[in-house]
């Protein structure tokens, strides 16, 4: 009976030894494989955020470094386009703003339409009398029998336009004088017609600056015969 009992305790021994073992084997498998799946997923999730940061900066950069090109051509095709404008209308003595050509109107019919000046001042050394309406931002220069020999155009889009524009768009001018801080540069138009374009007189700072205002003018009427004065030539 004693015997019995040994042998029986010893069997009961060695089957929990087993089970212990093979219970801890299992443990560590399955502490392994959870280990392995959570470095693979945050590795998988960091790699995946990285990827996709990486892919939204660089969309960025190219928005933003293909935005400035596209507007600055923009910009220059709407400048040139101007330009364009500005040199057939004075062809007919016209500026972009104003429907009333040098040499066949005269201020009259402008005052009939747009009414008095705000102001007119005579100013000799342009040999005429010049009126000023603010409100359509254009001066008119005529002469003592009330006809307009210049048009000038104060129009806000000119101040966009530089002065290497201009000439990269007419040509070397036939007239470029520096004078009261202003250069002023002029081109032939037609036989009776001319262009004004006048800037800021560039400096060290502001090496081509930009529009001021410019204008069209008929020199013919600006002569005075019985004075045996010539007129003006610019």
């Amino acid at each position: 009976m004693i015997l019995f009992n040994k042998k029986f305790v010893m069997k009961v021994s060695i089957i929990s030894l087993l089970l212990f073992l093979v219970g801890c084997s299992n443990i560590n498998k399955v502490s392994s494989n959870n280990s392995g799946s959570n470095t693979n997923k945050s590795s998988n999730n960091n790699t995946g955020s990285s990827t996709n940061q990486s892919s939204t900066n660089e969309t960025v950069k190219k928005d933003t470094s293909n935005s400035n090109p596209k507007q600055n051509n923009e910009e220059n095709n709407s400048q040139s386009k101007l330009l364009q404008d500005i040199k057939t209308l004075a062809a007919e003595g016209r500026v972009i703003n104003c429907e009333y050509p040098v040499k066949l109107t005269n201020l009259y019919s402008v005052e009939e339409k747009w009414g008095k000046a705000d102001s007119s001042n005579w100013v000799a050394s342009a040999k005429g009398m010049y009126s000023t309406y603010s409100k359509h931002n254009v001066v008119f220069g005529s002469n003592k029998g009330e006809r307009i020999f210049e048009v000038r155009s104060f129009d806000s889009r000119l101040s966009k336009i530089s002065l290497s524009m201009v000439k990269r768009n007419f040509g070397t001018p036939q007239y470029d004088v520096k004078s009261n801080g202003e250069e002023i540069i002029g081109y032939v138009v037609t036989k009776e017609f001319k262009l004004l374009f006048v800037f800021p007189e560039p400096t060290k700072s502001v090496s081509d600056p930009l529009m001021r205002h410019y204008s069209v003018l008929y020199p013919s009427a600006t002569a005075n015969s019985m004075a045996s004065d010539p007129g003006r030539q610019w």
